[in-house]
């Protein structure tokens, strides 16, 4: 029968061409009608260390990485054994190779599966040939797979001219021949790898770094600053030519602290605005963040989680950045933190963290992961969008003193723009009164401080709080990139006879507490699954009191991801 999905590795040094290989094979897929997703999987050095793209294709949507790969194509051998032990290999999976880079090192060779000979460079061509083709190994190698899987020729090239177009028809041509060379190639192989007929649609072939940036601007954001950090770099790279295309602006500071004021700034100017970072550079935006809740200044903070602490594992995923951007403010300093659920929510959620933004006048955390961020997949399209809350800046009673920060009423007052006649007021970072001017006394310390509190009370997220999917006296608990493996994890419990639900927050702070009851209702066992060492999703879910004292913590720190079978294994 043919297969309903299949999941590959393109591996080799940093520079062999892996995520290339990895992303024409992912896209010629797309091409042809099947879903699917690419991870990624490197080291901090530009050229030299470990690199590799996992793809899995199929008839079905992907939302987790495989418990085991098919199929491991070395573009060449080097530092293959620094990430060897990241990617389950079996007896049944084909290990496939030139023969030319050398013996299958022992990383890899003691999965003990079967070694399949590829010839990748051909001898017998001539040198004009050499020169235009170059070695490209690995557009041979993804030429080669695709075939192998059934795609036809023509997506192939569609996807080449897709990722090299821009670099010149010279480029694009030499890139086109290898892979037409590759898909030439599997013949010989002997190898039957064809998927099962898919069911073409309109479908959007998108990362999640990509999927944030469309959120954001859909939600209306108009003003970026800034400072490169891996894993969130490509988010930047992507959002700032579009940006630019409807009139916003994106500046890069020369560090986080000078960003985060940047954006501070731009709001105060009637801007919304967004701020992209990863745990480093998010310690450094915590002293501004709080003069951003006491000044009632929205804006969205992206942080795209890594390993950690300080520099940690730059390249990889960690979901360790939850206690800083719940708690991560001195005094009492209320906000909103949300996590995507998936690569596609990436986008609904950053447009709904810039309504709520804008709405609540206070700041959002919106907490990706790199597992998230830097996958890339075939999903259908978002067409979810949440009704715009624009920004209060009327409702002032004429012919009375202008109070920005009123302490009776509504505690979302009006923040009209900069310079409105009789409404000018201070945004001012210190314990401030009504009309914004520093105060020190205590009555108005704790009004404020109330006023601030009370927002956040109010607040209230709906049905967008989380989701909610199966039914069962088992609850796993989830958010971020665990999300994924948890819901297949869930289905091949649910398909073994074991009832399972999955409660997948996006609401982390302020915590949903009635919903969760409500989701919670009859679940005889919780299960709390998160990719940190400390169980802080547990600890907080806990202090809440949201969950259970028998409530079981599953966690263990980045950089490999949960799987769907070590879930399995777990709860059954």
């Amino acid at each position: 029968m043919p297969r309903q999905s299949i999941a590959v590795v393109f591996a080799g040094s940093g520079g062999s061409g892996a995520m290339s290989a990895g992303a024409v094979f992912l896209r010629a897929a797309a091409r042809a009608g099947y879903f699917g997703m690419m991870t990624q999987l490197f080291g901090a050095q530009v050229r030299g260390g470990e690199s590799a793209s996992l793809v899995q294709i199929g008839v079905m949507p992907v939302e987790a990485q495989p418990d085991r790969f098919d199929a491991f194509v070395a573009l060449d051998w080097d530092k293959v054994e620094q990430f060897a032990a990241e990617i389950p290999l079996d007896e049944a999976s084909l290990i496939i190779a030139d023969p030319a880079s050398g013996a299958v090192p022992p990383g890899i060779a003691k999965s003990k599966g079967r070694v399949v000979a590829l010839p990748m460079t051909d001898a017998s061509e001539s040198k004009a040939d050499r020169a235009l083709l170059g070695r490209r190994v690995n557009m041979f190698a993804a030429g080669c797979m695709a075939a192998l899987c059934g795609l036809p020729v023509g997506e192939i090239e569609g996807a080449v001219d897709a990722i090299f177009g821009g670099k010149g028809a010279d480029v694009a041509a030499a890139n086109k021949a290898r892979a037409l060379s590759g898909a030439q190639a599997a013949a010989a192989l002997g190898l039957d790898l064809k998927l099962a007929p898919p069911t073409p649609d309109q479908r959007w072939l998108i990362s999640g770094n990509q999927a944030v940036a469309l959120g954001a601007l859909r939600g209306g954001v108009r003003f970026v600053g800034c400072y490169p950090i891996t894993p969130a770099t490509d988010l930047v790279e992507w959002l700032a030519p579009h940006l630019l295309k409807l009139g916003g602006r994106l500046v890069l500071g020369e560090d986080e602290l000078a960003s985060i004021n940047l954006v501070i700034g731009a709001s105060y100017g009637g801007v919304p605005a967004m701020t992209v970072t990863s745990g480093p550079g998010f310690s450094l935006m915590v002293e501004s963040l709080g003069l951003a809740i006491a000044a009632e200044i929205p804006l969205v903070l992206v942080d795209v989680m890594r390993a950690g602490p300080s520099t940690g594992i730059a390249s990889k995923t960690e979901q360790s950045d939850l206690n800083l951007a719940i708690y991560g403010a001195h005094g009492d300093a209320p906000h909103v933190v949300l996590a995507p659920l998936s690569v596609g929510d990436c986008a609904a959620t950053a447009e709904y963290a810039v309504y709520v933004a804008e709405a609540l006048q206070v700041p959002v955390i919106v907490l990706s992961d790199q597992a998230l961020g830097q996958a890339t997949t075939v999903i259908d399209p978002v067409r979810d969008r949440p009704p715009p809350q624009p920004r209060k800046i009327d409702g002032v009673d004429a012919g009375k003193p202008f109070k920005r920060y009123a302490t009776t009423g509504d505690a979302i007052t009006p923040m009209p723009l900069p310079g409105t006649p009789n409404r000018e007021w201070v945004a001012e970072g210190l314990t401030h009164n009504e009309a914004g001017l520093p105060a020190s006394g205590a009555a108005m310390h704790a009004a404020q401080i109330h006023k601030r509190a009370r927002k956040i009370r109010e607040f209230d997220a709906g049905e967008r709080w989380g989701e909610v999917t199966g039914e069962g006296d088992t609850a796993i608990l989830a958010f971020g990139s665990t999300v994924g493996p948890a819901r297949e994890a869930a289905r091949r419990l649910t398909e073994a006879g074991h009832s399972v639900r999955v409660i997948a927050l996006r609401l982390i702070s302020p915590l949903p507490v009635r919903q969760l009851a409500q989701a919670l209702s009859g679940a005889r066992r919780v299960v709390v699954i998160e990719q940190n060492d400390s169980g802080q999703l547990y600890r907080h879910l806990l202090g809440h009191k949201a969950v259970p004292v028998e409530a079981e913590s599953v966690a263990r720190p980045g950089p490999q991801p949960f799987r769907p079978s070590e879930i399995v294994n777990y709860v059954a």
